[in-house]
């Protein structure tokens, strides 16, 4: 036969083998990945110790960003919801250790009056950890 290939036999245990050492530093790998997350994990802070900014360029270079827990919407008529709303905001942020929250506010009119939209971004800044804990002291 013309150029036919000879192909050995190779024991099942050997392919194994082959197929499970390229997948050992994968799965390493990921798990050396959560290991990472779970080290940004920061200390949760009461919604007293969460600060506020109006943009990101306010908050300090070193910082982290973090994700913000869902909350249904919320509708506000005056100036007392508005607040509990706010304190509950900052306190979801709080929850995921955020010593603040940068705020951008969209309003628009509305057939009802104004409609005011925010979207909100907790963030952990290191340096003012110590002042976010000790007003929850307080």
């Amino acid at each position: 036969m013309p150029n036919t290939p000879v192909v050995p036999h190779v024991p099942w245990s050997a392919l194994l083998c082959l197929v499970l050492v390229p997948l050992a530093p994968v799965r390493t790998a990921g798990a050396q990945g959560a290991m990472g997350s779970q080290s940004t994990h920061h200390a949760a802070v009461c919604a007293a110790g969460v600060r506020t900014y109006t943009s990101l360029q306010e908050v300090p270079t070193v910082h982290d960003t973090l994700p913000l827990p869902p909350s249904p919407r919320v509708q506000v008529t005056n100036d007392e919801e508005a607040a509990a709303a706010d304190l509950a905001m900052r306190g979801r942020a709080g929850s995921v250790g955020a010593t603040g929250v940068v705020i951008t506010d969209v309003t628009e009119n509305s057939d009802g009056g104004m409609v005011l939209h925010r979207h909100v971004v907790p963030v952990f800044v290191p340096s003012d950890s110590a002042r976010a804990h000790a007003a929850c002291k307080t």
